[in-house]
């Protein structure tokens, strides 16, 4: 990991954003100014680019709704998916109050996963999140959408909901960022879907 920071800095110190010098390590890459900033901070931290998925939006729209809407929905749910399941692949520890490469807590992750694939900011608290959400039953979670356990106003933990009954989640201390299943032992209470 070090070598990879190290690189993270090497190249940040070189690229102009914005008309600034970024100066980043793999602990701030969610301050990073844009998506194209943010995808090569990624790639310097994990060593790989981020592939986007290719979009297709088939969803019958109301007539309030246009098919550029559905199209960013669409894209946004399936890059917020996409960065999750990468995430749960990087060996990253549950760090209480961490957002970062190098550690993050539940809120954390969904955050920083929102703020790199969507560029929306959530809060790095369960309850704000809740402020940015649609909320819905968990049978009616599509992925993308957060996940909260606990009452509506005073949830506990949040995920991201990525399909087939499975989310992604900084679980506990002594865990890694992983991919889980939704099971009766330790069901989420509502799901949101997030709202611009």
């Amino acid at each position: 990991m070090k070598l990879k920071q190290m690189a993270l800095v090497a190249i940040a110190g070189l690229g102009f954003f914005g008309g600034a010098v970024v100066n980043a390590n793999a602990a701030t890459i969610q301050a990073l100014p844009n998506q194209t900033a943010a995808d090569q901070a990624y790639k310097a931290v994990t060593g790989r680019n981020y592939v986007y998925p290719a979009t297709t939006a088939t969803t019958t729209v109301s007539a309030a709704t246009t098919s550029q809407d559905v199209t960013e929905n669409a894209t946004q749910a399936q890059k917020v998916v996409a960065m999750a399941k990468d995430l749960a692949g990087d060996g990253i520890p549950y760090v209480w109050g961490g957002e970062s490469m190098s550690g993050m807590d539940c809120s954390g992750l969904t955050d920083w996963v929102y703020q790199h694939a969507a560029g929306i900011s959530l809060g790095h608290y369960t309850v704000t999140q809740e402020s940015h959400v649609a909320k819905k039953s968990v049978a009616d979670a599509k992925p993308g959408d957060l996940l909260f356990w606990g009452d509506q106003g005073a949830s506990y933990h949040v995920a991201i909901y990525i399909g087939d009954n499975q989310f992604v989640a900084a679980p506990q201390p002594g865990q890694n960022v992983d991919i889980e299943t939704i099971s009766t032992f330790f069901m989420p209470s509502f799901a949101g879907t997030v709202t611009h």
